[in-house]
């Protein structure tokens, strides 16, 4: 699953044309942790995962299934 989030995440990220960094400093985190979380090897918190998804377009949708 976290594999899964991290790619949708990434996909996310580059369809708004947001990098690494400026996904992080919307989201008020690391770009490194960002990169882990895209790459599946950090699962986000509950409130990092809601940091992400305010820092996003209202339209992201998470993985079903």
């Amino acid at each position: 699953m976290k594999e899964l989030f991290g790619q949708r995440l990434r996909e996310q990220r580059q369809n708004q044309g947001l990098t690494m960094e400026q996904l992080a400093e919307k989201a008020n985190l690391s770009t490194n942790f960002i990169g882990a979380i895209e790459r599946g090897l950090k699962e986000p918190s509950l409130s990092t995962l809601i940091s992400i998804l305010n820092a996003l377009e209202p339209d992201f949708s998470l993985p079903v299934g």
